[in-house]
């Protein structure tokens, strides 16, 4: 199951408790929604690309390293995806240990020689204004890219109180916070209860026009993956790999492109069907789930308070932009 429902749900939480508080942020927010909700996810998940592809119709099947042995459509091996750059390959499994903290900055640091690099809690209002104030300089005519380095930020706070990097969330459901068991029950309550019912929100446009956004260069910036500049370097000196630029401009383009498609599996995974007693869920996520029925998801979920854990989420990273507000008036 995919964290992109997840995400999407803390961040237009986010922004709605943001226009409860009247926060300068929320009309930039609103007027590059796409672009927050792209930050949201595939500026942090750099490893959303393919799992691999079929031999035989060319399709493409799976997530990062995940990849089912056959093809869906026709049973044909499925191959492991490689990412091809300047005559070298690269697996999604290689990709994340190389970006994966640089995008999620508190935590996921792989290389054994950038674990000093590790960004502490209380210096995230910090980065995250040097990286506003470097993207107003250096791109001042393209207001999304602000947006878009918001939504980012908004999962690196969320992705640390859900994995539990970060205390402060009272969460447990199936078997604790944040398991492989309790991914489908948190991404289909979440889409079904919160973003459908509550929030109104229209997923399949969502995800579309997510995955219609622009490759921003400034995420690049943000991950210490130029020539070291601006604020940001100032205040963080350390760390900085030009040498990897190209590359992950070819990862961020092939984030795009596999988003156009992933985005179709999301939404099946998610599917509802009507059953003998009612609404079920898609059978692969309920067997991801231990076997518990949409039912009892619903059930499990009111009885964690888990529309509560989202809306602590929300209001930490509303809390976070309030502190870099102050910083940049």
């Amino acid at each position: 199951m995919s964290g992109t429902i997840g995400h999407m749900t803390y961040a237009v939480l986010a922004l709605r408790e943001m226009k409860q508080r009247g926060h300068s942020f929320v009309d930039l927010i609103e007027r590059h929604l796409p672009s927050y909700l792209a930050g949201t996810y595939l500026a942090a998940d750099v490893m959303t690309l393919p799992g691999g592809y079929c031999t035989q119709c060319g399709g493409e099947y799976g997530y990062s390293s995940s990849r089912p042995d056959t093809c869906p459509v026709d049973g044909a091996v499925v191959e492991p995806y490689l990412l091809k750059h300047e005559g070298e390959q690269y697996a999604p499994k290689e990709i994340l240990r190389r970006f994966y903290g640089r995008s999620h900055l508190t935590f996921g640091w792989y290389v054994e020689d950038e674990q000093g690099l590790v960004i502490r809690w209380d210096e995230l209002p910090d980065y995250l204004d040097a990286c506003l104030v470097d993207c107003l300089e250096f791109y001042p005519l393209e207001e999304r890219s602000r947006s878009y380095v918001l939504g980012w930020m908004a999962h690196v706070v969320s992705d640390a109180l859900i994995k539990s990097k970060q205390p402060g969330l009272d969460l447990h459901l199936l078997n604790g916070t944040y398991t492989p068991e309790n991914r489908p029950i948190q991404d289909l309550y979440s889409f079904h209860e919160v973003g459908q019912r509550e929030l109104g929100l229209d997923w399949a446009t969502l995800l579309k026009d997510l995955a219609e956004t622009p490759v921003e260069p400034i995420q690049l910036h943000c991950m210490r993956i130029t020539s070291p500049r601006g604020k940001l370097a100032q205040r963080f000196p350390e760390g900085w790999i030009p040498q990897c630029e190209g590359l992950m401009l070819k990862v961020m383009a092939e984030n795009r492109r596999f988003m156009r498609i992933y985005k179709r599996d999301i939404l099946h995974e998610v599917e509802l069907h009507e059953g003998p007693n009612g609404l079920e869920c898609n059978e692969a996520q309920s067997r991801k789930a231990n076997g518990t029925t949409w039912p009892e998801m619903i059930r499990m979920c009111e009885a964690a308070n888990f529309r509560s854990a989202l809306d602590y989420i929300g209001k930490s990273i509303a809390d976070l932009f309030e502190q870099v507000e102050k910083k940049l008036i």
